[in-house]
Order: structure tokens, then sequence, then C-alpha cells
């Protein structure tokens, strides 16, 4: 077994939880609780904001600093082992939407996306009832989210649908009756589209999807991940570009009367994420650079 001391933090954000959880659901990983009793400290990187003293308190030989910041350019700079950076590529606004573009990183950095959590998933069965669904919020500047809402709004498309913000109660009510009812409108969707933030790349929304087990569109990321999502078989992928909103728009309604087709996908990226995006897929991740 790994024994590993992950650092306390007060506020404990999605983001810290999903990495607890990680560990917790690890059978490599036994957690410890102090340094001295541990192989490797995992050290968020918000837990510096109430206690800096922290930057110096452990072993840089043995910290594992992990560092889920929205910001790309934003690069603590403590001694440690191993740095996962979620953040790991530029965007640059081009036009109408935003276009990325890789950072040159240290020798000891690595891309640490997010994954499925326990949350997300909706167990049992329940009717697919929901044509398409895109809960992204709206904001003035028109770049790739407000992009895709504003395709989907002028598309016809037939039956129920849900394009536009769904709940505002977000990451103060992860727990909540809230959360838990767009958990389910996910699950009782056929198509889910989403699309990653305008100013940092990966999110929650991704893997809220998949998790849902609805065909997923997704716009192309380009953070180095493993086991990397496939286009037309795990899921759909788009670019935010003018073309290749269209190409979305054509693909949406293809796939709305290609229904055998649609799930097909839909149940291989499912499969495909839920045994390689879970949260302990990630701490695997981690071990395996480290180790």
């Amino acid at each position: 077994m790994i024994r590993i001391y992950y650092v306390p933090c007060r506020k404990q954000t999605r983001e810290y939880r999903l990495i607890r959880q990680g560990l917790l659901n690890n059978p490599r990983v036994k957690l410890v609780c102090s340094e001295e009793k541990s192989d490797f400290v995992f050290l968020f990187y918000s837990v510096l904001e109430d206690n800096p003293h922290l930057r110096k308190a452990f072993p840089p030989h043995k910290t594992v600093f992990i560092d889920y910041c929205d910001k790309p350019r934003w690069v603590h700079p403590i001694k440690c082992l191993a740095y996962f950076k979620r953040s790991w590529v530029e965007m640059m606004v081009k036009g109408n939407h935003v276009v990325k573009e890789p950072i040159p990183r240290p020798s000891n950095f690595y891309p640490l996306t997010m994954a499925i959590m326990d949350e997300f998933i909706i167990d049992g069965d329940m009717e697919r009832d929901v044509a398409l669904s895109c809960t992204l919020r709206a904001r003035k500047q028109r770049f790739n989210r407000e992009q895709v809402l504003i395709l989907l709004r002028g598309m016809h498309i037939q039956g129920k649908l849900q394009i536009g913000e769904f709940n505002r109660e977000g990451a103060r009510g992860f727990d909540g009756p809230l959360m838990r009812e767009y958990f389910r409108l996910l699950r009782r969707s056929r198509i889910v589209v989403t699309c990653n933030p305008s100013k940092w790349e990966g999110d929650h929304r991704t893997w809220e999807a998949f998790a849902s087990g609805a065909l997923v569109f997704v716009d192309r990321t380009y953070t180095p991940m493993a086991h990397p999502l496939i286009d037309g078989e795990h899921c759909v992928i788009y670019e935010t570009s003018n073309r290749g909103l269209m190409k979305l728009a054509h693909r949406i309604l293809y796939f709305l009367e290609n229904p055998v087709q649609a799930e097909a996908i839909a149940k291989a990226g499912y499969d495909f994420t839920m045994k390689y995006h879970r949260a302990s897929n990630r701490i695997d991740e981690i071990l395996e650079r480290i180790l």
C-alpha cells in the first residue's frame, strides 16, 4: 500500500473533494494522518490560501502539488517532487471564439483533468424524455459557450429541450436537491451538449455529462489525457469556430434522427469513462508519474 497524507483543507471545494474521493476509492492507497507516516504528501493548491506556511512545511522530495486553479499561467513557486496542473493550455480570443495553445512547462509538471465523481451518478432506469439538454450559463462576452447557446436556440429541434442554465445552486449546493435534479435532467437526456469555459480548459460539466449515459457533444480539448476520448466512438467532438459550429448543428440533427447510432456511441462513452475517468483513475495517473 502507498501511504499518502492528504493535507486537510478548511474550504473543501468540489475539486478538493474529487482528489480525496479518488484517494479513498483507490485500492493502492492508504490515507495516513501525518507527513511522518506517509510515503507522499498530497498538497492541494487552495490549502495554502489559509496556511501559507505549509509551502515549506513538507520535504520537496515527497510533496505532490495539485493545482486545480482556473488560471493557465498561474504557477505556485513551491518546491515539489511533481506538480499536477489542471488548466494546461492558454486560451486566446480569435474573432468570436477562443483558440487554445499549449504552454511550455517544467519537466516535473504534468496535466491532470477533472473526473467523474460518485455524486454525478444517478442509479436506476429513467426514461430519456428530453431530446437535448445544454445547461451552459450565458455571459456578455459571446465566446465559446455563448456561441453554442446561440446556435442551439436558433435550431428547430423537435421534442423536449433544456437550453440554458438549469439551476443556480452550483458548487455551494453540491449535495443539495437542485443539483440532484440537475443530474436527473442529464440522466433523462438523449443528447447533452457541453463546452469548456472560455478562459480555461477543464470543467466538471464534461464528466457530469458522461456520467449521465447520454450522447455527449463536447468541444475539442488540448490538455494531454490518459485514455483520450475519441470522436465518433465515445462522444461527438466539435470545433468552436464558425465552421465547426455549423458542423455541430448538422451532427446534432443527424444523431437525433439516428437514435440507434446515438445510443451505441452513448453507451460506449459511458462504459469508457466509467472505466478510465473516475476520481480513482486520476490518482492512478499521479502514482504512475511519481513511483
